[in-house]
């Protein structure tokens, strides 16, 4: 979906988001509360540069509107895989994302992640998979790793992995796998301002994905894992 299609259907009170390159930054009202939206756009690949400078936004949201609640708009597609990234060591950065996230979460900021563009392996992790709750609105595409991609490192044969995904939600891209598995909670088609006032008038934050992976039947054993590993 693009993109200012995605923040008129979100904002129909208004909004003050605007995009800059890869970033997208700003307000908005919804049910006549302030919102604050950061996100990316252009299917960028998030490395060291995108990850600070989500960062800095984030902890800027934080010091300057204390408890407002976060839309964070996902596109990306993945992390940027290069060797400069990664002998600054990316993954360090990328922790430093996720902190700020977990910051803003223990200062009374709501996370709400809506998938409208790709949402790929290590950039989904660093932006979006942490959110309270995570949605995909039509358009979106969700992959932990592309078949093809799979096939190249594995040297399994394509067709086989193919065979696998129509099996195994685990192996197979999409939004429908993802929701499966419970990493959605939500797939809206319609009616995004009303859904999303709601997710925000819910109190319940708590992680119940792989309670609702195993509910919808793509991850059968996860529960049962974290729960003996809680004992």
């Amino acid at each position: 979906m693009e993109l200012p299609i995605l923040l008129d259907q979100l904002f129909p009170e208004g909004h003050r988001v605007a995009a800059e390159d890869w970033l997208v930054s700003g307000e908005a009202t919804l049910g006549g509360r302030p919102v604050a939206v950061l996100g990316t756009t252009n299917h960028v690949f998030i490395g060291i540069r995108e990850s600070i400078a989500l960062s800095g936004k984030l902890l800027d949201i934080v010091e300057r509107s204390p408890g407002m609640p976060i839309i964070m708009l996902v596109d990306n597609n993945g992390q940027r895989m290069a060797l400069d990234e990664e002998l600054l060591v990316l993954p360090e950065y990328i922790a430093h994302l996720l902190r700020a996230q977990q910051l803003a979460r223990n200062n009374g900021h709501k996370l709400i992640a809506v998938v409208y563009g790709n949402s790929i392996a290590g950039g989904f992790i660093a932006f979006g998979m942490l959110a309270d709750r995570i949605v995909s609105v039509p358009g979106a595409e969700t992959s932990v790793m592309k078949l093809e991609a799979i096939a190249r490192v594995t040297k399994m044969p394509l067709e086989k992995l193919q065979d696998l995904a129509r099996q195994v939600s685990v192996f197979a891209p999409g939004c429908e796998n993802f929701f499966r598995m419970g990493g959605l909670h939500e797939m809206w088609a319609d009616d995004f301002s009303s859904r999303l006032q709601k997710v925000l008038e819910s109190d319940d934050a708590q992680d119940n994905r792989a309670i609702l992976g195993k509910e919808r039947g793509g991850r059968n054993v996860a529960l049962a894992v974290i729960e003996e590993v809680r004992g």
